[in-house]
């Protein structure tokens, strides 16, 4: 299940056939996480993006970052932090759990849209977008690099509920879904 690239600097785990047995590979993962080496980086293969796994390994000094490489298949990346930021608040840790505990109720209905890398007023004319096209019982998952303040006034007219988890300074996660 653990293999190396070529430069053995990325640690790759494929966690799918563990899931499909029906098992939980989270033993497996922190087992692997103990045996990086400086300058690795562990390279997890999912069908889905490991949000409380993303949580728990950041707040232990690494950073991450997902990528989708084509429907249903998430490679998620873990690399130590030498610029681990400052623990979480109180009210950003609460946030936090209900955003991961929410996050797990849509698994499987998820739409997912990273708008970090576009100009204004994109991000919110894309996000509003999406949400148009939205199924019934879905929820809308959007890497920001921000509070959308301006967008939530659109939601709550709109009737839509946000949550979201602070990644690091540039980058936050939001749920969007229906009330």
């Amino acid at each position: 299940m653990t293999s190396y690239s070529k430069n053995n600097n990325i640690v790759c785990l494929d966690v799918r056939p563990v899931l499909s047995g029906g098992s939980d590979p989270f033993n497996i993962i922190m087992q692997t996480v103990k045996t990086l080496k400086d300058k690795q980086t562990l390279q997890i293969i999912n069908s889905f993006q490991p949000l409380p796994l993303i949580t728990k390994l950041e707040q232990s000094g690494f950073k991450s970052w997902t990528e989708q490489p084509e429907s249903g298949v998430y490679h998620t990346f873990f690399k130590k932090d030498s610029n681990v930021e400052e623990e979480l608040k109180p009210n950003e840790l609460q946030e936090n759990l209900k955003f991961d505990s929410l996050y797990k109720t849509f698994a499987g209905k998820l739409k997912s849209v990273d708008v970090r890398a576009l100009e204004m007023p994109e991000p919110m004319t894309t996000i509003l977008e999406e949400l148009e096209q939205l199924p019934e019982g879905f929820a809308l998952f959007v890497d920001h690099k921000k509070v959308p303040q301006f967008l939530l006034p659109e939601l709550e007219e709109r009737n839509f509920e946000i949550h979201y988890k602070k990644r690091r300074l540039d980058h936050l996660q939001l749920l969007i879904f229906k009330k």
